[in-house]
C-alpha cells in the first residue's frame, strides 16, 4: 500500500471532523504568530540600551548612570585656595542643566543608533519586558488551547480507526483467520494507536511551522538581504543532511515492524498455550527463542538510533556554523554602520526560529515514516479481505434444515462434501457420525456459514442461508464444540455471551442441566466469580460444561453439539444428554459425535464417508442392516464388528 493510499484512508476519516481540523490549525497559526514578535522587542530594547552609549563624553545616557553611581566627593573648606576655583565649574554645569531641554526622541534608523537617557532606556525596559510576558502568555495559551483540541481530534480519529478495523476483522470469513496467527492480527490492529501522531502533525505542526519558517524569512529578508544570504550559506547541505537521513531512516522500517510482530506473536503464543508450554517443559526453550527474536530487533533499534544521532550531530554543527556567520557578518556591519546592535540580536533569534521548524519538520518526518509504515500494515487490514455480505433475517419457523447436493472443498478440485443431501427435522435429534476426514465439522461449518458451498444449498425453514445475514443466522444457532472459547470475565458473563439479556433464573437453570451445580456452589462468589482467560482454572470438563449451558441459556432455534461432550465422563454426558431430551422447547439438535453413547437416542442418523451420506435411518433400522453404523455400535459394546465371530 503507498504512501498516498493510507493518506486518503486518514483523509476520508478526518473529513467528519474538518471543523475541528480547522480550528486546531488557526490556534496554532495565532500561537506562532504572537511568538514571531519576541524577536522585534528584543531589537528595540537593545538598541535602546546601544543608544545610552551614543553621543559625546558627558553627554551620553550611560554618563548620566556612571554619575548617579559614583560617590559625592568632599566640598573644599570654605576659604580654601581651591573653593572659588571648585565652584566656577560647577556653576557652569548647572547653568547647562538648567538651560537644557529633554531630550528628544530620535528614532533608530538602518545602521544607527538614536541617543537614549537613562530615563528613556528604562521605560523601553519595562514596556519591552511587560510586552514580552503578555506575547509569551498569549502565544503558550494558544498553543495550550490547541494542543489540547488536537488531543481531542485524534483521539476521537483514532477510536474511529480502531473500531472500524476490529470490527472489519470479525466481519471477515473464516478462511481468512486460518492463514494468519491471531497475534499478528491483533498486533495489525493495535498499531492503530499511530494515527494520533499523524493527526497531531498534521493538525497542530506541519502549517505552524512553515508559517514560522515563511514569516521569518520575510522578516529577515526586509532588515538585511546581505545577512539573510550569509545565514542561508548553511541551508543547503543542511537541508540535504535533512534528507539523506530521513530516507535512510524510512528504508527497512517494514521489516524492522515485522520483527516487533514477531516478537508479540512468540509472547502471545506462548502465554496461551502456558500450560502446555510447562507440561513440555519448555520454558526455557520459549524464552530462548523469544531473546533471539528480540535481540534482533532491539539491535535494529539500536542501530536506527545511532544513525539517526549521527544526522542530528551534522544538523547541529550546519546550525550553530550559520549562527557564527550571522554574529560574525552582522558584527561587522554594525561597524559600518549598515545594522544595529538590536538587528544582529534579532538576527540570531530569528535564526533560531528558522532552523528550529526545520528541525523539528525533519524529526517529524522521520517519525511520520515510522507511524505510516506501522500505520500502512495496519490500514493494509481494513482493506483485505472480503467481507461477509448482509443479508435478510432469518423469518420465524420450527427449525427444519436441507442440504441440497451441497459441494465443497478447502481447495479447488478437491471437494470434501460431495453432493451432500441431509434433512433435520424440526425439534428431533439428527445425528451425524462417520470416520475422521468424513466432512461431519465441515457440514456444521457450512450450516454457520463460515464458509460458503461451492454449488448446491443449504435451507433453513425454507429460506437460502446464502441469502441471509451471517451474524442474524448465528444468532439462531446454538453450538457447543470441544475447542469452543471461554472468555476473561465473570461466571455469568461467560453463560451470557450468546444472549446478553438473560435473567438469572435462565442462568440457574442451565447451569442444573449442564450439570454445573456443584462447581457454582464451590465457587467463592457463586456465577458472579471471575472466570481467568481460556478458562484457566477450570477444569476441562468444566470448560466444557459451561460451554453446553451458554448454548442452552442462548434458546437457539437450532442447537449443534460438535464433539461436545468429547471431554466429560460417561456419568456427566449421560446427564446432559437426558437434560437436552427431557426439554419440552427442544429446538431441532445435530449431533456430531465419535462416541455411540452421544448418538443412540438420536432419531435419525447420516453416516458420512468420503463425503457423501453411505447410510441414513434411526439408530435401530441401522443397526438391522449391519453395515459401518452396525459395527460403530457394536464397537461401543464391545461387541466385535459386524461380521466377525467373537472369540470364545
Amino acid at each position: 500500500m503507498t504512501q498516498s493510499a493510507v493518506w486518503r484512508n486518514l483523509v476520508d476519516l478526518a473529513w467528519p471532523h474538518r471543523r475541528r481540523f480547522a480550528l486546531v490549525a488557526l490556534l496554532a497559526l495565532l500561537a506562532t504568530s504572537t511568538d514571531l514578535l519576541e524577536p522585534l522587542i528584543y531589537r528595540a530594547a537593545v538598541n535602546d540600551i546601544a543608544g545610552l552609549f551614543v553621543g559625546a563624553e558627558g553627554e551620553r545616557g550611560v554618563d548620566a548612570l556612571i554619575d548617579e553611581a559614583a560617590p559625592a566627593e568632599p566640598e573644599p573648606a570654605a576659604g580654601s585656595p581651591g573653593a572659588t576655583e571648585q565652584a566656577a565649574p560647577s556653576e557652569q554645569l548647572g547653568d547647562v542643566a538648567a538651560d537644557s531641554a529633554p531630550v528628544e526622541r530620535q528614532p533608530h534608523t538602518r545602521g544607527q543608533v538614536s541617543a537614549r537617557t537613562p530615563e528613556q532606556t528604562l521605560q523601553t525596559l519595562l514596556w519591552a519586558v511587560g510586552l514580552l510576558f503578555v506575547v509569551s502568555i498569549v502565544s503558550h495559551w494558544f498553543a495550550l488551547v490547541a494542543d489540547q483540541q488536537t488531543t481531542v481530534l485524534a483521539s476521537r480519529i483514532e477510536a474511529d480507526v480502531i473500531q472500524r478495523s476490529f470490527g472489519h476483522a470479525l466481519r471477515l470469513p473464516l478462511s481468512f483467520f486460518s492463514r494468519r496467527p491471531s497475534a499478528a492480527l491483533a498486533k495489525q490492529v493495535d498499531q492503530l494507536d499511530q494515527v494520533s501522531p499523524i493527526v497531531t502533525a498534521a493538525a497542530h505542526e506541519v502549517a505552524p511551522e512553515l508559517l514560522r519558517m515563511a514569516g521569518v524569512l520575510a522578516i529577515m529578508t526586509t532588515q538585511s538581504w546581505k545577512l539573510t544570504l550569509v545565514a542561508l550559506l548553511t541551508l543547503p547541505p543542511y537541508l540535504w543532511v535533512v534528507r539523506r537521513s530521513a530516507a535512510r531512516l524510512e528504508g527497512g522500517l517494514a521489516g524492522y515492524y515485522e520483527m516487533w510482530e514477531a516478537v508479540s506473536a512468540r509472547i502471545q503464543q506462548a502465554l496461551a498455550g502456558i500450560k502446555t508450554v510447562k507440561l513440555s517443559g519448555a520454558e526455557q526453550r520459549e524464552a530462548t527463542l523469544l531473546a533471539a527474536e528480540s535481540d534482533a530487533a532491539y539491535d535494529t533499534y539500536v542501530r536506527r538510533h545511532r544513525l539517526a544521532n549521527n544526522y542530528l550531530f551534522w544538523q547541529n554543527s550546519l546550525s550553530q556554523l550559520s549562527k557564527a556567520l550571522v554574529l560574525g557578518y552582522g558584527g561587522w556591519l554594525v561597524l559600518e554602520h549598515q545594522l544595529t546592535p538590536g538587528d544582529v540580536v534579532m538576527f540570531v533569534v530569528y535564526l533560531d526560529k528558522l532552523f528550529s521548524p526545520i528541525e523539528s519538520l525533519t524529526g517529524l518526518s522521520v517519525s511520520l515514516q515510522e507511524h505510516f509504515a506501522s500505520l500502512r500494515r495496519a490500514v493494509r487490514l481494513m482493506e483485505t479481505g472480503v467481507e461477509e455480505q448482509q443479508g435478510a433475517a432469518l423469518r420465524p419457523g420450527p427449525g427444519r434444515v436441507e442440504f441440497i447436493d451441497v459441494r465443497f472443498g478447502y481447495r479447488s478440485g478437491r471437494d470434501v462434501l460431495k453432493g451432500l443431501r441431509l434433512d433435520l427435522q424440526p425439534g428431533k435429534i439428527t445425528a451425524i457420525v462417520g470416520p475422521s476426514g468424513a466432512g461431519k465439522t465441515t457440514t456444521v461449518d457450512l450450516l454457520l456459514r463460515l464458509y460458503e458451498p461451492g454449488s448446491g444449498a443449504i435451507r433453513i425453514d425454507g429460506q437460502d442461508i446464502a441469502t441471509l445475514d451471517p451474524a442474524a443466522l448465528r444468532r439462531e444457532i446454538g453450538v457447543v464444540a470441544a475447542d469452543g472459547a471461554l472468555f476473561r470475565g465473570s461466571f455469568a458473563d461467560n453463560l451470557r455471551y450468546k444472549r446478553p439479556d438473560a435473567s438469572d433464573a435462565d442462568l440457574l437453570a442451565a447451569v442444573e442441566a449442564a450439570g454445573l451445580q456443584g462447581t457454582v456452589e464451590r465457587l467463592p462468589e457463586g456465577l458472579a466469580t471471575a472466570v481467568g482467560e481460556s478458562g484457566l482454572g477450570l477444569s476441562v470438563g468444566e470448560r466444557q460444561r459451561i460451554q453446553i449451558a451458554r448454548a442452552l441459556v442462548a434458546r437457539p432455534r437450532l442447537l449443534v453439539l460438535d464433539e461436545a461432550t468429547a471431554n466429560l465422563d460417561y456419568a456427566t454426558e449421560a446427564e446432559i444428554r437426558r437434560a437436552i431430551l427431557r426439554r419440552t422447547d427442544r429446538p431441532t439438535t445435530l449431533v456430531i459425535a465419535h462416541r455411540f453413547s452421544m448418538v443412540e437416542d438420536a432419531d435419525h442418523v447420516y453416516v458420512l464417508r468420503d463425503g457423501v451420506v453411505a447410510e441414513h435411518g434411526s439408530p435401530s433400522e441401522l443397526i438391522a442392516r449391519g453395515g459401518w453404523f452396525a459395527d460403530f455400535a457394536a464397537a461401543a459394546a464391545g461387541s466385535p464388528p459386524h461380521g466377525l465371530a467373537k472369540p470364545a
